[in-house]
Formats: C-alpha cells, sequence, structure tokens
C-alpha cells in the first residue's frame, strides 16, 4: 500500500473535524514546499539581477532618489 493509500485509509477512521484539520495540515505542507520555491526563485532573480550591467553604478545615493521620486508620485 503507498503513502498515500495509508493516509487515506487512516484518515478515513477520524471524526469529521480531525479530518478537516488533517486536511489543513496537508494544505501547510504544501504551501511550506512553495514557499521554499518562491524563495529559491526569488535568490535566483536576484543574482541575476545583480550581474546586469550598471546594476553596481548604483549609489546609496541614487537608490534614495528613485524611492523618493516614486513615494512623490514622480
Amino acid at each position: 500500500m503507498s503513502t498515500a493509500e495509508l493516509i487515506y485509509e487512516k484518515s478515513r477512521t477520524l471524526p469529521g473535524n480531525r479530518q478537516a484539520e488533517a486536511l489543513r495540515f496537508v494544505d501547510f505542507l504544501i504551501a511550506r514546499g512553495s514557499s521554499a520555491t518562491e524563495a529559491n526563485e526569488w535568490r535566483r532573480l536576484l543574482r541575476e539581477t545583480q550581474s546586469l550591467p550598471g546594476i553596481t553604478d548604483l549609489s546609496e545615493a541614487d537608490i534614495d532618489r528613485e524611492v523618493t521620486a516614486v513615494r512623490s508620485g514622480a
């Protein structure tokens, strides 16, 4: 019997509220896995953007000006 089949069989013996709790836990596990995937994608994007031409030429003052401009609606 596969793991999924064992989970199914055991979950059938639980009362309804416990089945709902088990389902929320499975959803949590799925979300946790996708969060890790998303975090890895952000890391990859950061690495790629850091290699773009001109990125290393940005100073803190340049960034501050950009942030100020965006916040002021310019």
